[in-house]
């Protein structure tokens, strides 16, 4: 009886024991790895444009040979893709990018890695090649674990025309069973046609692990939507290693506004298998890459339209302020590395559009870079008109003159509703602006209003002696705030004048005295890329 005993105590011990050491492994995985934490990357309040994303894998099943199969890359001998025809490179891919002449690209960051890689070549460099380039070799900007990332705006806004191929090679990365590798190419782009938005991005690093309740959230602040009329919007997420075939992975959604997480799908991303080794743009197939398999086996890339979703806003609502994106993986074999997120939503923002432009008392339009005579007398015209989707508030308009001319206070000519103060000191006009002239765009009583007045160059040769002193440079900038939004706008560049894909030049509107007439010696210097 007493050695029964003993035997009954002996395995309460030991299964206590083993319950005790479960429960010490237990946090290690109930939540998501992060090793690097996630930071804002980019961001962009008000913007007329959008985000998208483009990329590839680099290791497949066959070098060149899209892969269309269901298999996971656990079950597959991975090789190098290599589909550019350069000796020096042994894995590349490409992936298109094509906008409208008139966009503008503003920002491009690049991301690449690999589950797993060799020593050498170094994880943290690739050949970079942009279209009609030559490939150039990177060194990332930042780790990101085994993600690295590399800003590449200015290689890329260099290029005249961004549309056409982009290639990325030399991925450092292992071969054969469990192997992925791949890159993915942000860019934001400015498009006069697109509603007004707010762009953001976070990167860092996760391992999401197959167990109840693994997730990773990402926070989003800093906007407003519109205050009626549906919420539009995109989400982007980038991560290695999920699989076609493993279930329980998702994306998840939460507005501030909201108590519960509402799972987010498209036709090629499901509810419950979201990352699932597919490059897809508002549920598509992105195919106009190289290779362009679909099933990358191991590197998701996601770009998903969550308006169709939001069907009476109940996703997001109106004046909402704050978003919470959330991935996570219930059950099953996967783990989803994800590493970048990205944000894009229309947003209640006013815009004012201040527009310069110069006359002469014939009237006259005097050109950008145009001379004047010695002693001359101009019309300065400011133009100015609320285009955004918010009425302003607190409105102000300040030029700053040019030295060596002369302001006639008495030729200024206002809008009722337009107050101004000038100081001689500072040369400083500073216009005020009542509410009711800069409604929202779509306020019937919206209208475009203009501010004149003369300004007259100085006669005196000698006050042109110095370097420079004969351009005549016209500074305007403007200050708001968002009735609504909140919005807090301050030293906005004024505009020189409107190009021909109807978007306007920022900058001052700059002339220039003519003091060929003068009889004094002088330098000739380049001011503003102009001789004078």
């Amino acid at each position: 009886m007493k050695s029964t005993d003993t035997t009954q105590k002996s395995n309460f011990i030991y299964i206590t024991l083993l319950l005790l050491i479960a429960l010490l492994f237990i946090p290690l995985f109930t939540k998501a790895q992060t090793t690097t934490p996630f930071v804002q990357r980019y961001e962009k309040q008000g913007i007329n444009g959008d985000l998208t994303l483009i990329g590839n894998s680099n290791v497949g099943e066959s070098a060149t040979v899209p892969y269309n199969g269901e298999t996971q890359n656990n079950f597959i001998d991975m090789v190098f893709i290599d589909i550019d025809n350069d000796a020096s490179t042994f894995n590349s891919s490409s992936a298109n990018f094509t906008t409208a002449a008139c966009n503008k690209v503003v920002y491009a960051g690049l991301y690449w890695g690999a589950v797993s890689a060799p020593t050498t070549p170094a994880r943290n460099e690739v050949k970079f090649k942009i279209p009609g380039g030559a490939y150039q070799d990177l060194t990332a900007d930042i780790q990101l674990d085994i993600i690295y990332y590399k800003d590449v705006t200015a290689i890329v806004t260099a290029n005249t025309n961004p549309n056409g191929d982009y290639f990325v090679a030399n991925i450092s990365a292992n071969t054969g069973n469990h192997a992925s590798a791949g890159w993915t190419l942000v860019i934001v782009y400015e498009d006069p046609s697109l509603p007004r938005k707010y762009i953001s991005t976070f990167d860092g690093f996760s391992a999401v692990r197959d167990f109840p309740n693994n997730a990773v959230d990402f926070s989003y602040s800093g906007f407003t939507t519109p205050p009626s009329g549906p919420v539009e919007g995109r989400i982007g997420v980038v991560a290695l290693e999920g699989d076609l075939g493993w279930v329980g992975d998702q994306m998840l959604l939460k507005a501030d506004a909201n108590t519960n997480f509402t799972a987010l799908f498209d036709a090629e991303s499901p509810v419950n298998n979201f990352f699932n080794s597919k490059i897809t743009d508002n549920g598509a197939h992105i195919t106009n890459r190289n290779l362009n398999s679909t099933n990358t086996l191991g590197w998701d890339q996601k770009m998903l339209d969550f308006t169709p979703l939001n069907t009476g806003n109940s996703l997001i609502g109106n004046n909402e302020t704050g978003v919470t994106v959330r991935v996570t993986n219930n059950v099953g074999g996967d783990h989803i590395y994800t590493f970048l997120n990205t944000f894009s939503i229309n947003i209640i923002e006013p815009v004012i559009e201040v527009l310069t432009s110069v006359e002469n008392t014939s009237g006259n339009q005097v050109t950008l870079g145009s001379p004047i005579q010695l002693g001359e007398t101009v019309w300065y015209n400011i133009n100015f008109k609320n285009i955004g989707t918010d009425n302003a508030i607190n409105t102000n308009i300040v030029n700053t003159l040019p030295i060596n001319v002369t302001l006639d206070e008495s030729s200024i000519t206002l809008p009722a509703g337009v107050t101004y103060t000038y100081a001689s000191a500072t040369r400083q006009l500073v216009f005020t602006i009542d509410n009711s002239l800069v409604l929202r765009e779509s306020n019937p009583n919206n209208a475009a209003y203009d501010i004149r007045y003369q300004v007259t160059a100085s006669d005196d040769c000698f006050d042109y002696t110095d370097a420079c002193t004969n351009l005549l440079e016209n500074f305007i900038e403007s200050n708001y705030g968002g009735e609504t939004s909140g919005a807090d706008i301050t030293a906005q560049p004024g505009l020189n004048g409107i190009n021909g894909c109807g978007l306007g030049n920022v900058g001052s509107m700059d002339l220039f005295v003519d003091t060929s007439s003068c009889n004094f010696d002088s330098t000739e210097t380049f001011c503003n890329n102009n001789l004078t």
